[in-house]
C-alpha cells in the first residue's frame, strides 16, 4: 500500500473543488464513480476516482483511502491496493496543475529548420521534402495550449501534467533529434550525448 495516503492533499484557498457522481474509463470499461472538478488560476482540470478506492473531502483536505480488500473480487486484490497511490498523485497533480501549471518547452535545431503557426495548427520545416503540419487534437485543447517563439521554439502549457507531456512528445517525435548531428526537435532541457560520425577507411 502507499505511504502517501498517510497524508491528506491539502486544498489551496484559491482553489476550487467539486465533487460529483458521473462515469469514467477503467481496465478498459466505463464504469461509474465520482468526478472531483479543480478550478484554480491555471484553468480547471478533473480527476475519475473509480468505486475501488474511497476519496473523503474534510474541509481543505483530500484524504484516500483503500476499499476493504474483502468488498474486492480476489483478482482485483492486488490491483486494489496500488490504486489509492496513483489516485492520490492524480488529485495532487491536478491542484498543482490549476496552481502552477505544467509547462514544457522545446527547440527546434538545424540550418534551416523552423516552426511557425497558421491558425490551430503549426507548421514544422525539419529537413523534409515537403512542410510537417501537427495541430492539438480537439479533445486536449480544455486542458492545453500550445504557441510558438520566434521560429524556433513551441511552448506547450497546460493544467494537465499528462497530457502537456503527451503533446510535447508527438511534436518531438515529428523530427527526434540526429544521434551524429542533434538536428531534429528536441525539449530545451534535453541533454544529447552526440555518436562520432564513422570515419572511413584510407
Amino acid at each position: 500500500m502507499s505511504r502517501l495516503i498517510k497524508k491528506p492533499i491539502v486544498i489551496p484557498s484559491g482553489v476550487k473543488l467539486e465533487v460529483k457522481e458521473g462515469e469514467g474509463k477503467f481496465k478498459g470499461e466505463v464504469v461509474k464513480g465520482k468526478i472531483f472538478h479543480f478550478k484554480g488560476p491555471k484553468g480547471e482540470m478533473e480527476v475519475f476516482v473509480p468505486p475501488m478506492v474511497e476519496v473523503e473531502v474534510k474541509e481543505n483536505e483530500i484524504w484516500v483511502r483503500p476499499v476493504d480488500p474483502k468488498t474486492v473480487p480476489k483478482p482485483d486484490r492486488k490491483l486494489a491496493k496500488a490504486l489509492p497511490g496513483t489516485v492520490y498523485r492524480h488529485l495532487s497533480n491536478a491542484i498543482k496543475g490549476v496552481t502552477e501549471g505544467y509547462r514544457k518547452e522545446l527547440k527546434v535545431v538545424g540550418t534551416g529548420y523552423r516552426v511557425r503557426k497558421e491558425g490551430d495548427r503549426f507548421v514544422f520545416t525539419v529537413g523534409y521534402s515537403h512542410p510537417v503540419y501537427y495541430t492539438v487534437p480537439e479533445e486536449y485543447r480544455k486542458y492545453v495550449k500550445a504557441e510558438v517563439q520566434g521560429v524556433d521554439t513551441v511552448i506547450v502549457t497546460g493544467t494537465s501534467k499528462e497530457l502537456v507531456g503527451l503533446v510535447a512528445a508527438q511534436i518531438r517525435s515529428i523530427k527526434e533529434p540526429n544521434v551524429y548531428t542533434g538536428k531534429g526537435i528536441r525539449y530545451a532541457d534535453e541533454v544529447l550525448v552526440l555518436k562520432p560520425t564513422k570515419k572511413t577507411k584510407v
